[in-house]
C-alpha cells in the first residue's frame, strides 16, 4: 500500500508541476487545448478508426447495382431482451450478405475456430475477438428476426482495411475474410437467383422497420446495445467463476479424508516427497509414521 500511495503521489505531483508550468507560460490557453485534444483523440481513436472503416465500406457498397438493397448500422433484437449491432446488410435475389467491418492495420493472425485473433504491429501484439465467430452471432440474430425458413443463402463477410496483411494458415469455410477493395467482387460473384423477389421484399420491409434516423433514438439503441454486451460479459465471467469453484470443490471431494495417526493420535496429512505423494504424521519429526497413498499399507 505504501508503494502504491507513493507512486500515485508522484504521479499527481508530476501533473501539478506540468499545470504550474503551463500557468506560467504565455501560451497557456493554446497548450491546454492541444493537450486536451490529444488526450481525447487518443481515447477515441479506436472508435474513430471503426467509424472511418464503416464509412469506406458504405461508400463502396453504393457501387452495387439496383438489384441490391443495402442497410447500414442495424440494431437487431437478440431474443434475450438486448440488441445485436450489424455494420452492413446487403439483400438480393442472389443472397443476403452480413458484413462486419474491421479497420485494422498490421499483420493479422487467426484461426476459424479459435476465440481470439492477433494483430501485430512492430512486434506489439494485440488480441481481438474472432470476427468470424462475432459475425456468426450477427447472422443468427438476423435469421431469427426475419424467420430462418425464409432464406438459406446468407453469407458472412469480414472486411479488413487494405493496410492489413493476412497471415492465415488455413482457408476459411464459414466466412469470406477479405479487404475493402474486394468487397464488391465478393458479393457479385454469386450470380444465381437463390431467393424469390417476394421473400427479398419481405426481408427488406422487416429491416426497414429497424432503421432509426432520430439521433436521440439512435443513442438509446447504442446504450441498450452496450448494456447487452456488458450483460453477456458479466454472465461469461460468472460462469467461469462457477466453473473454478466447482473444480476446486471436486478436487476437495476427491481428496482422501485425513485420518488419525495410529502411533501418536496426530493427523495424517497428504505430503509430497522424493518418491511422490504420501501421508505423514502432523507430529513429524517426533513421529515418523507414514502411509502409502495407493496401498494404504503401514510403514515406519
Amino acid at each position: 500500500m505504501n508503494v502504491d500511495n507513493s507512486m500515485m503521489s508522484g504521479f499527481y505531483e508530476g501533473i501539478l508541476s506540468v499545470i504550474m508550468m503551463l500557468l506560467a507560460s504565455s501560451v497557456f490557453p493554446f497548450a491546454v487545448v492541444i493537450v486536451i485534444l490529444m488526450i481525447i483523440l487518443k481515447r477515441r481513436m479506436p472508435v474513430i478508426k471503426g467509424k472511418y472503416g464503416e464509412s469506406v465500406v458504405k461508400s463502396k457498397l453504393r457501387n452495387l447495382g439496383d438489384e441490391y438493397n443495402v442497410f447500414h448500422d442495424v440494431y437487431i433484437p437478440n431474443g434475450e431482451g438486448g440488441l445485436t449491432q450489424v455494420d452492413h446488410i446487403v439483400t438480393s435475389v442472389h443472397g443476403v450478405f452480413v458484413i462486419e467491418t474491421k479497420h485494422y492495420e498490421g499483420w493479422i493472425f487467426g484461426d476459424e475456430y479459435k476465440p481470439y485473433w492477433t494483430q501485430v504491429i512492430y512486434k506489439k501484439k494485440t488480441k481481438m475477438h474472432n470476427p468470424i465467430r462475432q459475425n456468426y452471432g450477427h447472422v443468427q440474430a438476423l435469421l431469427t428476426y426475419i424467420g430462418q425458413g425464409e432464406v438459406q443463402d446468407v453469407h458472412s463477410i469480414i472486411a479488413f482495411s487494405p493496410n492489413s496483411t493476412f497471415k492465415f494458415k488455413k482457408e476459411f469455410t464459414s466466412a469470406h475474410v477479405i479487404q475493402f477493395p474486394k468487397l464488391i467482387t465478393t458479393i457479385t460473384q454469386y450470380k444465381e437467383r437463390r431467393i424469390s423477389e417476394a421473400t427479398v421484399k419481405g426481408i427488406n420491409e422487416k429491416l426497414e422497420g429497424l432503421l432509426v434516423k432520430d439521433k436521440s433514438d439512435k443513442k438509446r439503441l447504442k446504450t441498450k446495445h452496450m448494456q447487452s454486451i456488458r450483460k453477456a460479459k458479466d454472465a461469461k465471467q460468472t460462469g467461469q467463476a462457477k466453473n473454478v469453484i466447482a473444480k476446486n470443490m471436486s478436487k476437495q471431494t476427491a481428496s482422501p479424508v485425513q485420518t488419525t495417526c495410529p502411533k501418536c493420535d496426530g493427523q495424517l496429512i497428504l505430503k509430497s516427497g522424493r518418491y511422490g505423494k504420501f501421508y505423514g504424521c502432523s507430529n513429524y519429526p517426533e513421529c515418523r509414521h507414514t502411509e502409502n497413498v495407493n496401498t494404504k499399507q503401514m510403514s515406519v
